[in-house]
């Protein structure tokens, strides 16, 4: 995940010259993937990773990030087994607190895990933060990356990850969604981790065996999760749902129904490839629902070529979230209501 700045003849022709419209990308950054947003008090933050530090974003207007004030919140010291490789961070509010769950590794890909960082400051995201260390079932501590948290309305919280089903020494090249109930922010309660979903359908299994970047939204009676499929280096990555009741157990692989189908894929006539691993927030004033992704101008870009995107969706008469065709970089697209000048 390399970041390099965008030639300034580029920025010229993308960038939208009107205040109340915006172009993707949001950040004129290529390999700023995985992008999460959370909306706190009518502010944006958005975190990434730079392999080997994590940083946090801060903008009032979520179609620009160009010039947002930004601090790198974590370094891990060196020669420990989540020195490298630190992959898709995710900002949550979890209990007045802020926390940030992602993947790292010692750089030898195998030994990827989860862990946690918490704000010192419970109202500041963008002061310092403590390493709380890794964050794994005891009984099935084995491969995970792109962790996030269901935060369910029976009072507990349950963490979602992408991870391998076994204790493997090298790649079994299968990537599974996982459940299980979490004890605290920092903890999941031992012996509750099981699949959710595996990659089945062939478009799943596009360039390799993969379900992951999972999200939670919910309207409705219904949690939504979101997660992308197939190979994340390819053109044919892409976004689907689940779903389950909100008074469903989302421990029951049984309860939760599943698509079929991506809901937000590629859109070649607007040069959009592997649009995936997305992030859910409002606009300012909660009028509005939004997704923020990132996807590839080049077809065969490969991780390098990714960028931040956002884009405006909405939610059909069944209550089911609905999606635009992935716009463009040429595209104008209205800033989120409530955005302020």
């Amino acid at each position: 995940m390399i970041f390099s700045s965008f030639a300034l003849c580029l920025l010229v022709v993308l960038t939208s010259t009107n205040a109340q419209t915006f172009r993707n990308p949001i950040l004129d950054i290529f390999g700023a993937a995985d992008p999460w947003v959370l909306l706190y008090e009518e502010t944006y933050y958005m975190v990434f990773s730079k392999q080997t530090e994590v940083a946090v974003y801060k903008s009032k207007n979520l179609g620009n990030w160009r010039n947002a004030e930004n601090v790198t919140v974590y370094i891990p010291p060196k020669n420990t087994m989540y020195s490298a490789e630190l992959w898709a961070p995710e900002i949550h509010r979890i209990d007045g607190q802020f926390y940030i769950y992602f993947a790292a590794s010692d750089g030898n890909n195998v030994n990827h895990k989860m862990y946690v960082l918490k704000a010192d400051d419970p109202e500041n995201p963008m002061g310092t933060w403590s390493f709380m260390g890794k964050i794994a079932d005891p009984v099935q501590d084995w491969w995970a990356i792109d962790g996030t948290v269901l935060k369910h309305q029976n009072g507990k919280n349950y963490f979602i990850y992408s991870g391998w089903d076994g204790p493997y020494t090298e790649d079994p090249k299968v990537q599974h969604l996982f459940i299980a109930e979490m004890s605290s922010p920092t903890s999941l309660v031992s012996g509750t981790a099981r699949i959710l979903k595996s990659p089945t359908a062939p478009w799943e299994v596009l360039g390799q065996a993969v379900v992951e970047g999972p999200a939670i939204m919910e309207n409705d009676d219904t949690y939504f999760l979101m997660y992308s499929a197939g190979a994340s280096w390819t053109a044919d990555y892409s976004t689907s749902m689940m779903g389950i009741s909100k008074t469903a157990n989302p421990l029951q692989f049984s309860r939760w129904w599943r698509s079929e189908f991506p809901v937000f894929p590629r859109n070649d006539a607007q040069g959009v490839y592997g649009p995936g691993h997305a992030s859910f927030t409002t606009s300012p004033d909660g009028s509005e629902n939004w997704i923020v992704y990132h996807a590839l101008n080049d077809p065969n870009g490969g991780w390098g070529n990714r960028t931040p995107r956002a884009q405006k969706f909405e939610f059909d008469q069944r209550g089911f979230p609905v999606f635009p065709p992935a716009a463009g970089f040429g595209q104008d697209l209205p800033v989120p209501s409530g955005t302020m000048p």
